[in-house]
């Protein structure tokens, strides 16, 4: 009887143990569970919660200020906004290679004018472009998931950015979209061909969208006047190439960051 007992006392032990080892999977799946749909819903709260006042951004004595205020948020889309109304179209603006911000206030003005939303790309410029370039797809795709009424995207890139908006122009499945590099440096340079010697640059490239090269003068452009080549001359299938003037209206040099200037007043006034 007592060995029955013990034997009783040790099935009902285990029993106890797997019972408590089951409520204890159980639990951990259904705090996974929570865990995951947290992170969702706390990654499309950030999408849109990055939100920069426009009304922040300034021109004039205070543009340099308005820049280091643009440039640092963290990585990631944000909404400029000004109350825009129209939501079927939509501008994104990218950043090169340690941008001060400043080059880009003009242009988000002018593009918040139009009444449609616009967005800043803020992205970490020690990746590599095919990174940041798969960066930016995600967050796209994510943002056209979530926001079905868009209908129509316009990407700007400047510089470095210019190499990661024609980076996604061979990715699938991103709808209506037209890409723009303004002085973009498509040829890989020195110091990228150090940094990531796996990335070829953009030669024979084909892009699945409307592409435009906005190529500066070279020798005018502080970027790239030193260089023994132009980085910005490249062949790219299904490319359009707009080469900017030498300078602008009032005279004065029309260079790397005033390009975006310059490109922006052209798309918009025409």
């Amino acid at each position: 009887r007592k060995l029955k007992q013990v034997m009783n006392f040790h099935f009902t032990s285990k029993k106890n143990k797997i019972f408590k080892l089951d409520q204890a999977a159980r639990s951990i799946k259904r705090l996974t569970a929570i865990l995951i749909l947290f992170a969702v819903t706390f990654q499309n709260e950030k999408l849109f919660s990055q939100v920069i006042d426009v009304n922040a951004l300034h021109l004039g004595d205070r543009i340099f200020s308005s820049g280091r205020y643009l440039i640092d948020h963290e990585n990631g889309l944000h909404l400029i906004d000004a109350g825009q109304k129209q939501n079927d179209t939509i501008f994104v603006a990218v950043h090169g290679f340690r941008s001060q911000g400043y080059e880009w206030i003009y242009a988000l003005k002018k593009m918040t004018a139009t009444n449609n939303r616009t967005y800043f790309y803020r992205w970490d410029w020690t990746q590599c472009p095919d990174q940041a370039s798969s960066n930016l797809y995600n967050e796209l795709k994510d943002l056209l998931t979530l926001e079905p009424q868009i209908k129509h995207v316009t990407l700007f890139g400047h510089s470095y950015g210019g190499n990661i908006v024609t980076g996604i122009s061979d990715m699938p499945n991103l709808g209506s979209i037209e890409i723009h590099s303004i002085a973009g440096a498509l040829i890989p340079m020195k110091r990228l061909k150090k940094n990531c010697p796996y990335f070829l640059g953009f030669q024979n490239h084909k892009s699945l969208y409307p592409h435009f090269q906005w190529r500066t003068v070279k020798d005018q452009d502080g970027a790239f006047k030193n260089l023994p080549f132009d980085p910005q001359v490249i062949e790219i299938d299904g490319s359009q190439i707009i080469q900017l003037p030498s300078k602008r209206p009032d005279g004065s040099r029309l260079g790397h960051n005033r390009s975006i200037t310059w490109v922006v007043d052209y798309y918009f006034n025409n």
